[in-house]
This record gives C-alpha cells, structure tokens and sequence, in this order.
C-alpha cells in the first residue's frame, strides 16, 4: 500500500511521553482544611479525595487524579496491542469486526481508549476508500483492455505489408515475428480443414484467403483454394443441376486438379522475400493420391502431416536459430532476462538438429544464467543445469566436441555446477550443494593445469 495508507499507533492512556507533559502540571486538583471526609465537597469523575499527609493538621484533604490499578492497566494495554496488531492487517472488514469487541471493552474500562477507537474507525474507512479506488481503476483497466481487444485487427497485424504510418514492434523479417505468422497460418489452416470436411466451402475458403494475406506464397493455402475453387465451379455445372445431384465432394474433386500446372517448389522459392521464412519454401508439392481418397490424402499425405506435425513444417533452419540466439543475447544485455529465457526456451523446443554442439551448449548455459538471475525460480534452474550437465556428458563421451575445446568443456560444465550448487543452497540441500562446489573446486583445478601446458606447449 501506498505510505500514506500506513496504520496509525494507536493512543496508549497508559503512558504518556515526558516530552508530552505539560511544564507545571500537578496531578491535585484542590485541598481541604477540616471536617470529615463525608463533608467533604464533590469533584470530578477523574479525582479523588485522600489524607494529605503534608499538612501537620489531622483533618488536612488533598484532591488527587485516581490512579488504575496494575491489573487494569495491563488491560488496557493488551486490548490496545491487539487493535494495533489488527490494524496491520490492513483489511477493513477485520478491523470493523474486532471494534464491535474493542468498544464493549472500553465500556467497562478495560478495553482501548476512545482515542484509540476513533484512529481505528478513521483507518477502516481510509482502506475502503482506497480500494473503491483501486477496484474503479481496474474496471477500467479492464473496459480499455477490451476496447484494445474489440479495435484489434489480427488479420492486418498479421498481414506481410501493414498499412498505417507508425508500425511498432519487431520487423518483418524478426524471428519472432516469423514465428507469430507462422503459428497463424497453421491455425487459419487447421480451421479452414475442419470447415472443409462440415461441408462449409465458403467458410474454408474465407479462412484460406486470411492464410494467404498473412504468407502470399504459402503453397498448402494455395492448393487448397485451387481445389476449392474447382470444386465450386464443377457443383454450378447445368448437367449437375439438371440430374439434381448434390455437388461433388473436395476428395473427388482433387483428383481432377492438375498438380503439374500449380506453381512449383522453384518458382515458389523464386517468388520469396528475402525476408520470408526459409522453411516456407522447403514445404514441398505432393501428387495426390487416387480419387477415392479422404480429403487428406487427396491434397497430399505430405502437406497434411506437415500442417499437424511442427517438425515437418518448420524442418533445420540454422539461420533463423543463429538469429533466435543473437535476439535473446540482445535482451540480455538490456536485463530483460525474462524475454531472453523465453526466447531460449522456444529455440530448444524447436531446434531438433544444431548447427554446432557449442550453439547449443550456449543456449543450454544461457537459459540456466537467466533463471539465477530472476531468482524465486529455484527448482526450474536446477532443472536447467541438470540438463545442461547431462548434455556436456553425452558430447563428452560421444567424442563429438567439435570447435568446443576442452577447457572450454570444462567452464561450462563448473559454471552450471556452481549455479545448481548455489540453488541447493537456497534449497537447504547442503549435502547436494556441497558435493556441487566441491566438484567446481576440482573443474577449476583441472582447468589451470590445461592452462598451464598451453602456456609451456607456447613457449616451446
């Protein structure tokens, strides 16, 4: 909460600051010469009348402020402790609920002060004020979140030349933005597919032509409405409407398509921005099977398992890798290791053969970096060194290092030991961490040793 919302301390009738009295202040408020205590004249509540024993006359009085008795004050004191106690819980409905109880003890002068009471009631209504406050802003938080939802236009995010003078975000060609296309399409294509086998060719259609905005030279979309388009052409025949035969279906209509006279792979690949996904022009046109077919097969086995299997579709790009791992360092150098680890995550889950071992040691090592740096995520980081551990094991043993040398091998390897030792630590796995750190100890060790023979085998 804001410093201004902070509880109040709460008044304590039981103690009163030094700085707080007043300079001259007696605690007697009159005195009495004579006569017995029962002729003696009334005063306040607050006040009462002993012996004054200063006087050397019997029957001297003095008016002195009651003092309350320990048993009291204690009291007092402990129902003040607890509505301060409440106070900070800083929920409103709590501290209404524990005044109720608070005022019945002050009624019988055991409980806080009314001073005390009215700092609580005040409290209780600055919190619901400010949550008014704050339930009001996030009701329009939400209203401007959906009229952002409701101008949206996704086909026109999505499309390859957007229109509008100031365009924010990633480039064309940024991976991220590829990627985001990419998975658009492949959605518009499984919808336009589920429309096609309900019988809704206009539906289909209409989600193809989305496809094709967002990616011109996608081939699947393009023979897919070639198929389409031939099927509605052959359903309005007059011989078809004469017999009153229901129109043919897209699995005997693909047999009748011509393959040879669609666009092949080469002029497809020769139509391709630069900026265009690579693996888009890797996808490859298939013949279509027998007319008697499903669907599936009809526009090709290849195409179709592509379109639900993300390996076929995005296949090896080792650039768009490299240029994943540039984006990601680039955002670790900004601190945004948030955006760098999912970045990472996503090139690991999609990259199924490396360019290098090293590229994907760096990324494997990376991605545990950014996890210690984020802190709070303890058991996803030894997940990730762990990982990273048993891949520097495999390419160790399988003798396929490559350009990664063995020095190298070895700090990577004490590196992602150090952080998961670390992590144990904050774990309270002591046993674990400790084994960790010890093996960092001998790592490095071996690791000065190599650096000592380079520097002989250079000198010689």
């Amino acid at each position: 909460l804001a410093a201004g919302l902070a509880p109040p301390f709460l008044d304590d009738p039981t103690f009163k600051h030094p700085d707080q009295v007043k300079q001259g202040e007696v605690d007697w408020l009159m005195k009495h010469g004579g006569g017995e205590w029962k002729d003696l004249p009334s005063l306040p509540p607050e006040y009462e009348w002993v012996k004054d024993v200063s006087e050397k006359q019997e029957n001297a009085w003095i008016a002195i402020k009651k003092k309350m008795p320990k048993a009291t004050i204690d009291a007092i004191r402990r129902a003040t402790t607890k509505l301060q106690d409440v106070l900070y819980s800083r929920n409103p409905a709590i501290i209404r609920e524990h005044l109720r109880g608070a005022i019945e003890e002050n009624k019988v002068g055991e409980g806080a002060s009314n001073k005390a009471l009215r700092q609580a009631e005040e409290y209780a209504e600055k919190l619901e004020e400010h949550l008014k406050e704050r339930e009001a802003e996030r009701e329009e938080e939400h209203a401007e979140a959906r009229r952002e939802l409701e101008d949206f236009d996704l086909d026109e995010a999505m499309a390859t030349m957007r229109s509008g003078v100031g365009q924010t975000g990633f480039s064309h060609a940024h991976p991220v933005e590829r990627t985001r296309r990419r998975l658009f399409v492949k959605v518009l294509l499984r919808r336009a597919r589920a429309m096609e086998e309900l019988g809704a060719t206009e539906g289909a259609a209409s989600e193809l032509r989305r496809a094709l905005r967002a990616e011109p030279d996608n081939p699947e979309a393009k023979r897919r409405l070639a198929a389409l388009a031939l099927a509605s052409t052959s359903s309005s025949s007059p011989r078809s409407a004469a017999a009153g035969a229901s129109p043919p279906t897209l699995a005997q209509v693909s047999g009748q398509v011509d393959v040879a006279a669609l666009p092949s792979v080469a002029a497809i690949a020769g139509n391709v921005e630069s900026s265009a996904p690579a693996d888009l022009v890797s996808m490859a046109v298939r013949q279509p099977s027998s007319p008697s077919s499903g669907p599936r097969e009809a526009l090709g086995k290849g195409t179709a398992t592509g379109e639900d299997d993300d390996e076929d579709a995005i296949g090896v790009d080792h650039s768009s890798t490299s240029q994943l791992v540039t984006a990601a360092a680039e955002y670790m150098k900004r601190g945004d290791y948030e955006g760098a680890l999912q970045i990472y995550g996503y090139t690991l889950g999609r990259c199924k053969v490396w360019d290098s071992p090293l590229t994907e040691l760096r990324v494997l090592s990376n991605r545990s970096l950014c996890l210690q740096r984020l802190r709070g995520r303890l058991p996803e980081l030894v997940s990730a060194c762990n990982e990273a551990l048993k891949r520097i094991s495999q390419i160790r043993r399988e003798g396929r290092g490559g350009d990664i040398s063995g020095e190298m091998l070895l700090r990577m390897e004490s590196a992602c030991l150090s952080r998961r030792g670390n992590a144990y630590m904050q774990l309270r796995k002591t046993e674990e961490g400790n084994r960790d750190l010890a093996d960092v100890r001998e790592i490095l060790a071996r690791v000065g040793e190599l650096e000592k023979q380079g520097q002989a085998t250079a000198t010689h």
